[in-house]
């Protein structure tokens, strides 16, 4: 605290004031000795100066009052300089002022009154610039200490930052380099230690030299420079040793590999070229490997007419590479044979309509342009060789014979009314037949003929028994 300080300050003034008011009133009757007090001055003896010319006593006394008021100024602002520590951080300018101020008075006790005056100016004058030039003073003083640092000269650092402190002892600027200088021995050792590993070829080494010098002081440049290189030469090992990795990886078709690899070399260098080129190549490589897969997988399932799998195949390649030939061809191929199977298997779901002309006609056609298809493989040949046993037996005829009891009136709907008969022969087309009968006195009869090949003669019976 400067609270002691200002109060010794002020007692000091008291002092010098209480003297004015004594020593002046003498110096003023007896200009011809010198004062008491001003012999006492500790100042060294100055040269001989050159006697000013003869004045008439009036101007004597008036000048050597002039002369004693600047003294009593250069006292007061000594006396406040030293209030603000100025002996310890003036320097050269604080001695060639408190000099001028000592002479002017050994000049005023030998009546040298012109040259005394022009030394209490100097002196004042000296004191007041310094004084002024005190925050720009401790700035510089700050800087030089910052530099010194930097430098690595420790000593004239604490010279600089005591000096900074000694102007202004709560400088943070100040306190804190001061600080840093003194462990500033401890983080050029580290430095010392780090360069050493770092020339051996041991970057991990010298890592954790200038980690711990960076530590100690995170202000020093050159432990964040030396840091800093360190760690973007690791980190182009690094990088360099994960590229090898991929195009190792990429030679032998390790295509995960490569890209954990390379996702590694692009964490260190995000955005690099050469990462970009080799991704892009490493998804060429996918694409030609997947494209390659899927062509296999679709001539396997084309051997056995797995369609839809095939046209999904064929498809998923034209989504990776829609010039690829095969995938073209393929899905066309895929395409025609899933709508085949379609056909076939809308027949095949409901057999029965072959019975009627219109389907069967279709299925006919179904038949020749299934006959088309080159190589035809087992599935379709079944499908083929089944559908054409439906539509031979739709288009049999078969004899039927129906009987019946000569009094019921018979009738099959799309052949014709029979009439009354006992047994009737027929040649009918293969289907179902709805046969109806009628007779007076008794409940209608309905019947499904169901005509089918393979099976010789077919017999149906159909009376009308039930009476009313």
């Amino acid at each position: 605290s400067r609270t002691p300080l200002l109060i010794a300050v002020g007692g000091f003034l008291l002092v010098i004031a209480a003297l004015l008011v004594v020593l002046l009133p003498l110096m003023s009757e007896n200009r011809t000795a010198p004062t008491t007090a001003l012999e006492t001055d500790t100042l060294k003896p100055q040269p001989p100066i050159q006697k000013q010319a003869a004045t008439s006593p009036e101007a004597t006394d008036q000048t050597a009052t002039e002369i004693e008021q600047l003294i009593g100024t250069w006292l007061r602002k000594q006396a406040e300089g030293e209030a603000e520590n100025v002996a310890a951080w003036g320097g050269e300018s604080y001695v060639a002022a408190t000099t001028r101020g000592k002479e002017c008075s050994q000049l005023l006790q030998e009546k040298q009154y012109l040259p005394a005056r022009e030394a209490c100016n100097q002196a004042i004058d000296k004191l007041s610039a310094l004084m002024a030039s005190k925050e720009a003073l401790l700035e510089e003083t700050v800087a030089a200490g910052l530099l010194a640092l930097e430098q690595g000269t420790f000593e004239l650092a604490v010279e600089y930052f005591q000096k900074a402190l000694a102007i202004d002892a709560d400088q943070e600027k100040a306190s804190a380099g001061l600080r840093r200088a003194k462990q500033l021995p401890t983080v050029l050792r580290f430095m010392q230690d780090g360069e050493t590993m770092e020339i051996a070829g041991d970057p991990e080494g010298a890592l954790r030299a200038f980690s711990e010098a960076a530590t100690l002081d995170p202000d020093y440049a050159s432990a964040q420079q030396a840091l800093a290189r360190v760690k973007a030469a690791i980190a182009e090992k690094e990088f360099q040793l994960a590229m090898s990795r991929a195009l190792q990886a990429m030679a032998e078709g390790k295509n995960l590999a490569a890209r954990t690899a390379l996702q590694k070399a692009e964490t260190i260098k995000p955005g690099d070229r050469a990462v970009h080129d080799l991704k892009q190549q490493l998804l060429q490589n996918q694409r030609a490997a997947r494209l390659s897969t899927l062509r296999q997988n679709a001539e396997r399932m084309e051997r056995e007419e797995r369609w839809p799998e095939v046209l999904k195949t064929c498809t998923e390649a034209l989504s990776l590479d829609s010039n690829a030939a095969f995938a073209s061809s393929c899905k066309e191929r895929a395409r025609l044979r899933v709508e085949l199977d379609n056909q076939f298997a809308a027949i095949f779901a409901k057999p029965e309509r072959l019975f009627t002309e219109g389907p069967r006609k279709e299925a006919r056609q179904t038949l020749r342009y299934a006959s088309q298809f080159s190589p035809r493989g087992p599935i379709l040949a079944s499908q083929m060789d089944r559908l054409d046993v439906l539509v031979t037996e739709a288009e049999a005829e078969i004899e039927v014979v129906i009987i019946s009891d000569g009094l019921t009136d018979v009738a099959i709907y799309h052949v014709g009314r029979l009439g009354l008969f006992q047994e009737k022969q027929l040649v009918l087309r293969t289907g179902n037949y709805t046969a109806t009968g009628s007779r007076n006195g008794f409940r209608d009869v309905r019947q499904t003929l169901k005509v089918r090949p393979g099976s010789g003669k077919m017999v149906f019976t159909l009376r009308c028994e039930e009476p009313i």
